[in-house]
C-alpha cells in the first residue's frame, strides 16, 4: 500500500507541476527545468542522509517521518498560485519525498517480498495516480495535487500499521566508501542512462501537450506505461538475476528514445510506452536486485541508488535547458537519451565484469560496516 500510494502521489505531481508552471502560471520551458532540478537536488540530499539513517535508527521510524513530511509538503501544492511559491514548494517536496525510499526498499526485502513485485506496486501507483490526477486536472489543475495529497494520507496510514521486523543495528560511516565501491557499476550505469532520460522527462508533459495531448490524454499515456511496468515487473523480472535485466533494460531504453524521435502525434506515442515500460521494469528491478542482493546494509545501498536517481534528475534538466536553448526542439534531447543509453550499456558491461573479476581474485566476501546487535524495527 505504501508503494502504491506514495508512487501515485509522486508521479502525478511530477506530471502536472510542469503544466501548472507553464500553462497556468506563465513560466517558460527553462524555468520549468529549474523547478524540476531543484526538486531533484533536495531529493538527492534526503535520500543520501536518510538511507543511512534507515540502517542506524530503523526502517519504520524513517518511513513514518518521511511520509508525514511528504504529506504536509504536498498539501502546499493545492494552494500555490505563484511561480516563486511553486519553486519553494517543489524544493521542500523533493527533500520530503527523498526521506523514505531507502528504508522502504530495505523493509520490503527483509519482509521477503520479491523485488519485482515490490517495484510493480510502485508502477501500479504511478499509473493509477496519474490517471486519477489527470481526470481531476480536467476540472482545475490544482485538483490533481489534492488527489496526490490524499494518496499520501493512505501511505502514512499504512506505515503506521507496519509491524516491527527483526533486523541488525548498524554503524554506518557518514561517507560509506565501501558500499559505493561495491555498487559502482550500477551507480554509473544508472547515472548515465537516467541523467539523459531525465532531460526528456523534464519537458515530457509539454512534449505530449505539443503533440496534441490534453491533461487527460497525458494521464492515459502515463497510465499505459505504468500498466506495462506492473505486468513485466510482477510477471517476468523475478525470474531473472540482475545482470540480464539491466542489460535488457538499457537496450530497451535506447529503442524507446530512438522511436520517440520519429513520432508526430499523440497516438504514435502510445506503442513507445509499451517498450519503455518493459525497459524501465528490467533496468529498475535489476538495479534493486543488485543493491539488495549484494549488500547487508540494504537501506544505505538502496538510499544511495535513489540518490543516484536524484542526481540524474539534477543533470537531466540542465541537459534539457542547454539543448533546448541551442536547438529549440525536443529532437536533440531525445537523441541524447538514445546515445547515452547505449553508452550506459557498454559502461555497465565493462565495469561489472571488472568488478566480478576483482572479487574473485581477492577470494573474499566483503564484510559490511560494523554490524552490532539484532533489534526489532
Amino acid at each position: 500500500m505504501i508503494q502504491i500510494m506514495a508512487g501515485a502521489a509522486m508521479l502525478s505531481s511530477a506530471t502536472y507541476v510542469p503544466i501548472l508552471a507553464r500553462d497556468t502560471l506563465g513560466a517558460d520551458e527553462l524555468f520549468v527545468t529549474l523547478i524540476v532540478a531543484v526538486y531533484a537536488i533536495t531529493s538527492f540530499v534526503a535520500t543520501y542522509v536518510f538511507g543511512r539513517a534507515g540502517d542506524i535508527y530503523g526502517r519504520r521510524l524513517i518511513l513514518r517521518i518521511g511520509l508525514f513530511a511528504a504529506l504536509v509538503s504536498f498539501a502546499l501544492l493545492i494552494v500555490v498560485d505563484t511561480l516563486e511559491g511553486l519553486f519553494i514548494v517543489r524544493m521542500i517536496n523533493g527533500f520530503c519525498i527523498g526521506i523514505y525510499p531507502g528504508a522502504l526498499t530495505a523493509y520490503a526485502y527483509e519482509s521477503k517480498m520479491p523485488m519485482g513485485k515490490f517495484a510493480a506496486f510502485g508502477a501500479l501507483g504511478w499509473g493509477g495516480g496519474t490517471l486519477l490526477s489527470g481526470f481531476a486536472a480536467t476540472f482545475e489543475i490544482h485538483q490533481a495535487f489534492l488527489v496526490s495529497t490524499l494518496f499520501l494520507v493512505g501511505a502514512l496510514a499504512s506505515a503506521i500499521a507496519l509491524p516491527p521486523l527483526p533486523g541488525l543495528h548498524m554503524r554506518i560511516p557518514l561517507f560509506p566508501v565501501e558500499t559505493i565501491k561495491q555498487n559502482m557499476p550500477i551507480f554509473v550505469a544508472m547515472l548515465i542512462r537516467q541523467g539523459s532520460a531525465s532531460a526528456v522527462w523534464a519537458l515530457w508533459p509539454l512534449f505530449l501537450a505539443d503533440l496534441g495531448g490534453d491533461d487527460f490524454a497525458i494521464g492515459v499515456i502515463q497510465a499505459l506505461n505504468s500498466v506495462v511496468q506492473v505486468l513485466f515487473m510482477a510477471g517476468l523480472t523475478d525470474r531473472f538475476t540482475y545482470r540480464p535485466l539491466i542489460l535488457a533494460g538499457l537496450v530497451g531504453s535506447a529503442v524507446t528514445f530512438g522511436w520517440l524521435m520519429l513520432v508526430s502525434n499523440i497516438i504514435e506515442v502510445l506503442p513507445t510506452q509499451i517498450v519503455l515500460g518493459f525497459a524501465w521494469s528490467c533496468f529498475y528491478v535489476g538495479s534493486l536486485k543488485y543493491v539488495t542482493d549484494r549488500n547487508v546494509e540494504k537501506s544505505t545501498a538502496s538510499g544511495l541508488l535513489q540518490s543516484v536517481i536524484a542526481i540524474s534528475g539534477i543533470i537531466g534538466p540542465v541537459i534539457a535547458a542547454v539543448l533546448y536553448t541551442l536547438w529549440p526542439s525536443y529532437q536533440p534531447i531525445l537523441f541524447a537519451a538514445f546515445a547515452m543509453s547505449i553508452v550506459a550499456l557498454v559502461v555497465f558491461r565493462a565495469a561489472d565484469t571488472r568488478n566480478e573479476e576483482q572479487l574473485k581474485s581477492a577470494d573474499m566476501t566483503r564484510v559490511p560496516d560494523a554490524l552490532l546487535r539484532p533489534v526489532a524495527r
